[in-house]
């Protein structure tokens, strides 16, 4: 197959996966979606400094903290800070002692021993839907 038209294919592909488990719906629970790995994070902003995090399955269910971690940082101007984190039942709440009304949440996750093979990356604020 020609290179060029192999390329083309896998960009049209991806580019329509991604969309698929994009951010242009709410999550189950109101948030913004993304698909770093073979599960779902979806996040809530709570106000400028507090974030709520879900780790979801490829259907949207069952969200895990047990066997599973987010290392979320905020990155404005080239600079990367990170933001605290701990779990709750079936979420994760991270805060920074700081406003975060413009730049990245980005987010490093393992749900259920799974590592994400990529980074969820959320562009503040959050758009509303």
């Amino acid at each position: 197959m020609n290179p060029a038209i192999l390329a083309f294919l896998i960009i049209l592909i991806t580019s329509t996966f991604a969309t698929a488990h994009g951010d242009e719906a709410p999550g189950p629970h109101g948030g913004h979606i993304q698909m770093p790995a073979n599960f779902h994070t979806e996040v809530i902003a709570k106000d400028d400094q507090t974030f709520h995090i879900y780790l979801t399955d490829m259907e949207f269910k069952n969200p895990l903290t047990t066997s599973s971690e987010v290392k979320v940082s905020h990155l404005v101007n080239g600079k990367k800070t990170s933001l605290k984190c701990r779990s709750r039942k079936n979420y994760f709440i991270c805060q920074k002692n700081q406003k975060m009304t413009s730049g990245t949440l980005i987010i490093q996750a393992t749900r259920n021993k799974i590592v994400a093979t990529s980074e969820a990356r959320y562009e503040l604020p959050l758009k509303p839907f």
